[in-house]
């Protein structure tokens, strides 16, 4: 048998032959997985986020600019979600049909992968001494908010343990914001810096928090229990 899975059986007057299929099972498996590997992962966020907010599907142009993934990457995506059965898009606009599906599917893809895809560097600051002292901060542009000091800057009732923030940007932008905070690396600091799953955020920022579907994930990532409430609250979320 070789590595298609095809196979040849010869006898005394006998000849069997298979013809196998692995490869393209292997490729059919590799086009429905495209929105939730490495490159595909911020292309979907991007398409999820943005509908939430505008209430339709951005352009495959609109994707590649805001999640910085190549129009081949953007166009792999969307067929993937077009050919699954029941598809979740469909239609000349692309249409999003299940939108809560595609958003656990995404949600636990980016748990999976997101402590050695986007990981994260602790911080303390010289001038914030705890979470509080963020919760009316205004960050430079390129960082967000995100997990708990989100929730807390949306209106939710909690007192944050540690304060995420997602940043995108460039090497300018991570100097302005240690500069801004004065921070130094702490392996134990309450300040964590993850790298932004997106090139350009896909919309508008609400209080300088990060698209809602990332906070959402940032929550169910917490092992604390304090905060179960305030994520079934908010997202109606259960581990």
């Amino acid at each position: 048998m070789d590595s298609s899975g095809n196979a040849s059986l010869r006898g005394e007057g006998l000849v069997i032959e298979i013809a196998g299929q692995r490869n393209g099972d292997s490729a059919q498996q590799a086009a429905t997985t495209a929105p939730f590997t490495r490159a595909g992962l911020p292309v979907t966020f991007s398409l999820l986020a943005a509908h939430e907010h505008f209430g339709s599907t951005p352009t495959q142009r609109a994707l590649a600019d805001s999640s910085g993934a190549s129009l081949g990457t953007v166009n792999r995506v969307i067929r993937a979600l077009r050919e699954r059965t029941p598809p979740v898009l469909e239609g000349k606009r692309n249409e999003l049909l299940r939108r809560s599906a595609l958003e656990h599917e995404w949600i636990s893809a980016y748990s999976a992968m997101q402590h050695t895809v986007w990981p994260e560097e602790r911080f303390t600051s010289d001038i914030w001494k705890k979470p509080s002292d963020l919760l009316d901060v205004s960050l430079p542009p390129a960082a967000l908010f995100g997990s708990e000091i989100a929730a807390a800057r949306l209106g939710a009732p909690i007192r944050p343990a540690s304060v995420l923030i997602h940043l995108g940007g460039n090497a300018s932008d991570r100097r302005e914001l240690i500069r801004q905070g004065r921070l130094r690396k702490d392996e134990r600091g309450m300040i964590r810096i993850r790298p932004a799953i997106w090139s350009h955020p896909p919309v508008p920022s609400l209080d300088q928090t990060a698209p809602r579907l990332l906070v959402r994930a940032d929550l169910l990532l917490e092992d604390d229990p304090r905060i179960d409430e305030i994520r079934t609250q908010f997202f109606g979320d259960d581990r």
